[in-house]
Formats: structure tokens, sequence, C-alpha cells
């Protein structure tokens, strides 16, 4: 076997890894806190805002504009807060097919998106990736 198709096996492999690694820096690294003391703050927080801004009708969320989010969540340095008729949403990254954030539902089983996007970082707070 000559040294050409030898290195030429080997490039395939690289390539694959190369272009992991590009889209594993364009993603970033999107990963839920740790604190659980301000994992509950984020919860008692994402619930004072569902009862601080109610849902209008004909809309079916109320955006939280940036100025009223509360001290942790604003901590996150999230690209939006909103409430649904679900719960709160706390988008920390935006992407094509939800991005990455925080999930504060009434009820668990209302959420909206499939469960085995979610992990539970503390009780009642879900961490989803984009999905």
């Amino acid at each position: 076997m000559c040294l050409a198709s030898v290195m030429n096996q080997r490039r395939g492999p690289t390539i694959a890894l190369a272009i992991l690694a590009v889209f594993a820096l364009l993603s970033g690294c999107s990963r839920p806190i740790s604190d659980t003391l301000k994992l509950r703050a984020l919860k008692t927080e994402a619930q004072s805002l569902k009862a601080g801004h109610p849902i209008k009708s004909p809309k079916v969320w109320a955006e939280v504009p940036k100025s009223q989010w509360p001290p942790v969540i604003a901590g996150l340095e999230p690209y939006s807060v909103t409430v649904h008729q679900w719960g709160v949403d706390i988008l920390v990254k935006p992407d094509f097919d939800g991005g990455w954030g925080y999930h504060v539902p009434r009820n668990k089983r209302d959420m909206p998106m499939p469960a085995g996007c979610y992990s539970e970082p503390s009780e009642g707070v879900f961490w989803h990736g984009s999905c």
C-alpha cells in the first residue's frame, strides 16, 4: 500500500472530527447551572413572573421586558423570558429548533417539548437543549 492511500484513509476520520469540533464551538457550551440555591431562586422568580405577567387574549404568551427580569434570571443573561399558559420559558441561547434554556412549568405534563428534550437540574426546573 502506498503512503498516499494510507494518508487518505486517515484523512476521513480527521475531517469528521474537525467538523464535530467546529459544531461544538458554534453551539457553545450551553449547560444548566448546578447551584441549588440559584435553581430554587430561579423557580421562585419564574413563579412570580407568572403572577405578574398575565397573558392577554388574543396572544398566547406575554414577553417579559428585560428591565423586569428578576436578579437570578437576569444573571443567566437570557435571550428572552416569556410567560406562557404552560409556564415560563427562559431562553438562554436561541436556535432554529428550540434553543437552550429553562422551562418552569405549571405542571410537568404541560411542557411544550418532548420529554426526551429535558433534564431536571432541580425539582420543577427543567433544562432543555435544541431538540
